[in-house]
């Protein structure tokens, strides 16, 4: 059964995110960079979420993207985990995983809670 983020939740998650860009901000700039890598690229970001926690890819593997591209994709969202600072980064979204990976990363991008509440048609 799918479980729908509380606003109480989408609050907490931002929450969390914004400490990171106040007390990190290389690490989130680079975060940031990459969200919007993938959402340029459209790709679902349950794929970039499985990357980041390195979990099996798998099932969410974007097949219409031509290898040389993901290639590129790959070393960004490398540059990101080899950064120092990633762990803080991870933890916050660990910490928030039940929000799900599209609900976070549109926090990321400048979304409002409010708009992402319920909304399951975002992967």
């Amino acid at each position: 059964m799918l479980k729908l983020a509380s606003l109480d939740e989408l609050y907490e998650a931002k929450k969390g995110l914004e400490e990171v860009s106040r007390r990190y901000p290389e690490v989130y700039e680079t975060l940031t960079h990459v969200v919007s890598f993938t959402r340029q690229l459209q790709i679902k970001y349950g794929y970039m979420g499985a990357m980041l926690m390195e979990e099996e890819l798998n099932t969410k593997h974007p097949s219409f993207i031509k290898g040389s591209i993901l290639s590129v994709y790959k070393k960004e969202v490398d540059k990101l985990k080899n950064h120092g600072d990633f762990p803080v980064v991870k933890n916050v979204l660990n910490q928030h995983r039940e929000v799900g990976d599209a609900k976070l990363f549109l926090l990321i991008l400048g979304a409002k809670p409010e708009l992402l509440k319920g909304s399951t048609f975002i992967k």
